[in-house]
């Protein structure tokens, strides 16, 4: 049982775009998978999903909404894989997700107001007991190249632990995501690899961490 938990301090980072990509590659990979999608309110995750079965893309990605975390972590034992798309701004239910989590993935943007929170958050998860090797942070939507390299320098500056690739802000990723696809899933080979490299080691950590 592996279990992936996406968390942010901010929202608009691309917490909800890794986890539903990071499901699509998961079931891809022949692993049972569920998608869960705790922000009952704008249950970004959960609308996608629905839009993806309305087009009748396949792999069909299984995705709930919940209200209590509590919940979800109970859908763990039906599955080997479980994606959890928290809320934006990290509160007590994701330390708790954390706690229970293979891996938790850290999702910031690039800017000031975007890595501070993020970094915070990460001391304050080592605080409260989840192991340095379990945090792993990725930089999503960065605006350019120079601007992705220099967050993943602040974050390793950080000591902490964060993916050697980025995502930059395309709006190929926005219209596949629309259209109900996953950001590895675009018409565009370029933007599917990059996509793929993250998402592909993302679940690669989680496994090891899970052994």
């Amino acid at each position: 049982m592996m279990i992936i938990s996406f968390i942010s301090q901010k929202g608009g980072v691309g917490r909800s775009t890794l986890a539903r990509a990071a499901a699509v590659e998961s079931i891809r990979s022949g692993a049972s998978t569920h998608l869960g999608d705790l922000d009952s309110k704008q249950q970004t995750s959960a609308k996608w999903a629905e839009r993806r079965d309305n087009a009748g893309i396949f792999p069909v990605v299984e995705t709930g909404v919940y209200r209590r975390h509590d919940v979800v972590m109970k859908a763990a034992n039906s599955y080997e894989c479980l994606i959890v798309d928290t809320r934006p701004y990290a509160d007590a239910s994701s330390l708790d997700i954390a706690r229970q989590s293979s891996l938790v993935v850290i999702a910031t943007g690039t800017s000031v107001d975007d890595l501070e929170p993020s970094l915070l958050l990460g001391y304050e998860l080592m605080h409260k007991g989840i192991p340095h090797n379990r945090l792993l942070y990725v930089v999503g939507k960065a605006p350019s190249l120079a601007e992705g390299r220099a967050a993943i320098e602040t974050i390793n500056s950080w000591n902490f632990i964060c993916i050697n690739n980025f995502l930059t802000f395309k709006a190929g990723y926005s219209i596949t995501l629309d259209a109900g696809h996953a950001i590895t899933e675009t018409p565009w080979k370029t933007l599917n690899r990059r996509a793929r490299n993250i998402v592909h080691d993302i679940l690669a950590r989680a496994r090891q961490s899970g052994n």
